[in-house]
């Protein structure tokens, strides 16, 4: 895991009245919170054992927890920050990588200039 990712805080998670509020350990960076409300939606489909899950800027907020369910609901979230974190430093690196054209080297070009052709 890099330092950077985003992890739950599950030291500092608390349940009221059957809501599970948890959150993040690290600053999420810039989209990180779509990704994984992405993720949720993906994966949460057919959960049972919880309600709704609502993605904020620093925390994850679960409805309806049921007893029982804590493990599965751990698991979810777990993989769906971990996915989120995979996207987002994809994205950065995608950018990164964008360059200058008179970056490139001859090769480089060339299949450049071949790709966009089919345009």
């Amino acid at each position: 895991m890099a330092d950077d990712e985003v992890t739950i805080d599950w030291g500092a998670a608390s349940v009221d009245g059957g809501r599970l509020t948890v959150p993040y350990a690290g600053k999420p960076p810039a989209g990180f919170k779509p990704a994984l409300a992405q993720v949720i939606e993906r994966l949460a489909r057919g959960g049972s054992g919880w309600g709704a899950i609502k993605v904020g800027k620093a925390r994850l907020r679960v409805d309806d927890v049921a007893a029982g369910s804590e493990n599965d609901l751990r698991h979810l979230l777990e993989a769906a920050v971990h996915q989120a974190n995979a996207d987002v430093r994809d994205d950065s690196e995608d950018d990164d990588d964008a360059g200058e054209p008179g970056e490139r080297s001859e090769a480089d070009q060339t299949l450049t200039d071949a790709f966009r052709g089919f345009a």
